[in-house]
């Protein structure tokens, strides 16, 4: 049997909340430089503003994110990606132990997407037809994976796990 390997890229779209945070960070920066020039003194203040700075465009840009999803034999495996330059191991999934693999809005198997689990969200962010919900249980707890494939890495993994993996039609 051919090693399998796949990958594909998504980009997740941002919230209102998202926005809503980042102008929160613009703010607050804003207040504590115009706090260190005012209170900070000629050493102190240089210093409090090129560390508010540094956070603030740290933080910022953890908002960018992509999620790449690798299929490599038997084994998905999901990173996000900040910025387009810092790569993280978000999780590792064996497709031989997930328990179910589904849309999100598929009425006959929505009983079973609906557990109690932790989510971790891998999707675009747009909750549609198109994103899955994947349940496995790894390290002792259960956890919800929503991702959002195309057809072809979504034919790629029903052909891991055909029924565990349950396409829309």
């Amino acid at each position: 049997m051919a090693d399998i390997f796949k990958e594909y890229l998504i980009k997740q779209k941002k919230s209102s909340v998202d926005n809503l945070t980042q102008a929160g960070i613009i703010a607050a920066s804003a207040v504590i430089v115009c706090l260190a020039f005012a209170f900070g003194g000629s050493f102190i203040g240089p210093v409090i503003i090129l560390i508010v700075l540094f956070g603030a465009m740290t933080f910022f840009n953890r908002f960018n994110k992509e999620y790449e999803y690798i299929l490599t034999n038997n084994e998905l495996d999901i990173d996000v990606i900040y910025n387009k330059s810092k790569r993280k191991r978000v999780i590792t999934i064996d497709m031989k132990s997930i328990e179910i693999m589904a849309s999100i809005q598929d009425t006959n198997r929505k009983d079973q997407l609906t557990k109690n689990a932790k989510v971790i969200n891998a999707s675009d962010g747009n909750n549609g037809a198109d994103t899955y919900g994947i349940i496995v249980s790894k390290d002792s707890a259960i956890y919800k994976v929503l991702i959002t494939p195309n057809e072809t890495f979504l034919n790629n993994l029903h052909k891991q796990a055909p029924h565990k993996v349950f396409k829309k039609i």
